[in-house]
């Protein structure tokens, strides 16, 4: 795995232990990134934007915005062998300034207040496929309606569809056992 563009365009990422995590392709990673780049519905200048990535891993997606000029992103990973991964790929690419790491399990952490404070223009979700909480997940994104921000979810290509009321539901793509979606709210 690498990073695809930016400012470290090419740097490896270290990869925690596959037992414990499923990284993020790199074919998917770029498929997203060239959706949310060209896409006349998302068009994302990456500068200056604020990213939550939950569920971080090796924090593939959040080095990806950081490369590409993102102002700040907020890592959330609870699994502390992973938080060692997480911790290196950033301290090896990035000043500490561009980043936080929050040790938190997205079930039991504030994320209101972390939405209101942090005021992100993008939050990305990329739960482990095997998560019997996905409910509690979409409980979660369907406060988000609110606010005015782009979600990403990855999750298994069997993920149910699902319509949340106050989002335009913008894109669905499948790529290999993965299904990304694309939210945005209406305003």
């Amino acid at each position: 795995m690498r990073i695809i563009s930016g400012i470290k365009k090419g740097k490896k990422i270290i990869l925690p232990d596959p037992s414990i995590t499923r990284p993020l392709k790199d074919n998917v990673k770029e498929n997203i990134f060239n959706i949310l780049l060209h896409s006349r519905k998302f068009q994302i200048n990456f500068e200056n934007t604020k990213i939550i990535d939950f569920f971080s891993g090796s924090g593939s997606f959040g080095l990806e915005c950081i490369s590409r000029g993102s102002k700040k992103v907020q890592f959330i990973e609870k699994n502390h062998k992973i938080q060692n991964t997480l911790y290196r790929n950033l301290s090896n690419n990035f000043d500490k300034n561009k980043f936080d790491i929050n040790k938190n399990d997205f079930f039991n952490i504030d994320k209101i207040s972390l939405i209101e404070n942090f005021k992100p223009n993008l939050i990305f979700l990329d739960p482990p496929y095997e998560i019997e909480k996905f409910d509690k997940i979409l409980d979660f994104i369907k406060i988000l309606s609110k606010y005015k921000n782009l979600i990403i979810i990855l999750h298994v290509k069997k993920t149910k569809n699902f319509f949340i009321e106050n989002f335009k539901y913008s894109l669905e793509k499948i790529y290999g056992s993965s299904k990304v979606i694309f939210l945005k709210t209406n305003s």
